[in-house]
């Protein structure tokens, strides 16, 4: 029964002190100023304006009032995260416009080239690199037709691709073109075999047309043209395809 009425002396006790202030009320009359710190069914634990906790039997409390606690202030909202970095897939189609010219009789094999982004290359969803980036590149192969006879042919591919200002090393798919030496019933079997669905556009010094050629793997696909020079005129739209996986920084 004491138990059982202490319980309920308890409870009016922690009712109370949902109410108003730290005070410690005493059946005695006395008004403690302090910090209620735990209670159970036998004691209140409570300490004074002195600094000292102390404890009171359940039977001389009369109740406990609360201070109004200031809420604590809402976390301040954390800001996006904007990444710094991204993947590039392999096979990600890198469509450039050329900005030297690269002709096969006066190129040379080892010569570098530049161009520039044609569209915004694109990872996860996020922009790594604008339109209109510089991109390095490199003629693995620049070989002109000999006089009468033979045929020209020009391979090249990606180095490098300019991002806030540094230049960061890619790997591409080579591109090549050859000139003609077999017709152009050869030419016709020599670009549906490659099965890679390329728009061949005007080579050759048609620069007003310029050539998308898709280079999806090895080293793409080979047009032919008897005896002629291989020519990229600046604005040249090229199409090269990345090779491997590859962590860039995001454009700023």
């Amino acid at each position: 029964m004491r138990l059982h009425s202490a319980t309920v002396a308890l409870a009016g006790i922690l009712i109370t002190g949902s109410a108003a202030a730290d005070t410690l009320h005493l059946r005695s009359g006395q008004e403690i100023e302090g910090t209620f710190l735990q209670a159970d069914t036998r004691q209140v634990k409570f300490m004074g304006q002195e600094g000292q906790p102390k404890l009171y039997s359940l039977r001389d409390v009369a109740g406990v009032s609360f201070a109004e606690r200031a809420s604590a202030p809402a976390p301040s909202p954390q800001p996006v995260s904007n990444p710094t970095r991204a993947t590039v897939l392999a096979g990600t189609l890198i469509p450039v416009r050329m900005v030297d010219n690269l002709d096969t009789k006066t190129t040379q094999t080892g010569q570098l080239f530049t161009a520039t982004l044609d569209s915004n290359l694109v990872a996860n969803g996020v922009v790594v690199a604008r339109r209109g980036a510089t991109l390095h590149g490199k003629v693995i192969k620049s070989e002109n037709a000999k006089r009468l006879t033979g045929r020209s042919e020009m391979q090249l591919e990606l180095r490098d691709i300019v991002i806030n200002g540094t230049a960061h090393p890619i790997r591409t798919s080579g591109f090549q073109q050859k000139g003609k030496s077999e017709g152009a019933q050869t030419a016709k079997k020599t670009a549906a075999g490659a099965g890679l669905g390329a728009a061949i556009g005007a080579i050759g010094g048609n620069a007003g047309k310029g050539a998308a050629i898709g280079a999806v793997s090895g080293l793409g696909v080979s047009m032919i043209k008897k005896g002629e020079p291989i020519q990229f005129p600046p604005e040249t739209l090229l199409e090269f395809s990345l090779e491997q996986p590859t962590t860039l920084p995001v454009a700023r």
